[in-house]
C-alpha cells in the first residue's frame, strides 16, 4: 500500500512557530486582565469606603443642627437636661422640669423645629431637689431631615 503524505512539511514548523507566539500573547494577555480585575475589586473597596465617609459627613451635620436645636427650644430657667442620647433616628433626652406645664410647652417647641417629628414622653416622676418639687422627665425625639436638607444632599452627591 502507498502512503502519502499530504501535510506540507515545510509549513509545518511555521504553524507551530506561529502558534507558540500566539499562546505567548494570550498569557500576557491574560496577566494584563488579571491585573485589570484586581483594580477593579480595589476600586469596588474603595467606592464603599467614600460612600461610608459620604454617609458620615452628611450624619455628622445633621448631629450638629439637632444639638443646636435642642440647645435653642431648652429655657434655661425651667429645663435642665441631664442626658442626650442620639440613637438611629431619634433622640432620647432626661432632664427636669419646674412643672407639667413648661414641660408641656417645652416638647411644643421640640416638636415644631423641622428637625423633629414629634416629642414623645416616656416617664415622668416627681422629685425633690434643693427641697422644691420638680419633674423628672425623659423624651424621645423622632427625627426628620428637612427639605432644604435633602436638597443639599443631592447637591452633595451631583457634585
Amino acid at each position: 500500500m502507498i502512503r502519502i503524505n499530504l501535510l506540507p512539511v515545510r509549513q509545518v514548523t511555521s504553524l507551530q512557530a506561529n502558534i507558540k507566539e500566539l499562546n505567548d500573547k494570550k498569557a500576557k494577555y491574560n496577566a494584563i486582565l488579571n491585573e485589570i480585575k484586581q483594580l477593579e475589586q480595589e476600586k469596588e473597596k474603595l467606592t464603599a469606603k467614600i460612600d461610608v465617609i459620604k454617609q458620615l459627613k452628611s450624619t455628622s451635620q445633621v448631629t450638629v443642627r439637632l444639638l443646636d436645636e435642642i440647645a435653642k427650644a431648652t429655657p434655661p430657667d425651667s429645663i435642665w437636661l441631664e442626658s442626650l442620647k442620639q440613637t438611629g433616628g431619634s433622640v432620647d433626652l432626661n432632664g427636669i422640669a419646674l412643672d407639667n406645664t413648661r414641660l408641656a410647652d417645652y416638647m411644643d417647641s421640640l416638636s415644631a423645629s423641622p428637625y423633629f417629628s414629634s416629642a414623645t414622653l416616656g416617664k415622668s416622676s416627681l422629685t425633690t431637689i434643693a427641697s422644691q418639687d420638680l419633674k423628672s422627665f425623659s423624651l424621645t425625639l423622632a427625627i426628620k431631615t428637612p427639605e432644604s436638607d435633602k436638597a443639599a444632599a443631592v447637591q452633595d452627591k451631583v457634585k
